[in-house]
């Protein structure tokens, strides 16, 4: 099944400052000015994505 929409916005939010488990959470706009949470991930896995969506890749 593909996306609803042609495009879409997410917000994304990483925390792990207090060196306790790592979490990223996955939202997107909803309704007026709020954010509809649509996914959360926690410990290696949020890690993991974390660092898939910060590093810069070369493509050439």
């Amino acid at each position: 099944m593909g996306p609803k929409n042609k495009s879409d916005t997410f917000l994304v939010s990483f925390d792990y400052t207090h060196g306790d488990i790592p979490v990223l959470i996955v939202g997107r706009r909803g309704k007026e000015k709020e954010i509809d949470v649509i996914n959360a991930f926690q410990g290696d896995e949020a890690s993991e994505l974390y660092k898939k969506l910060t590093d810069k890749k070369v493509s050439g």
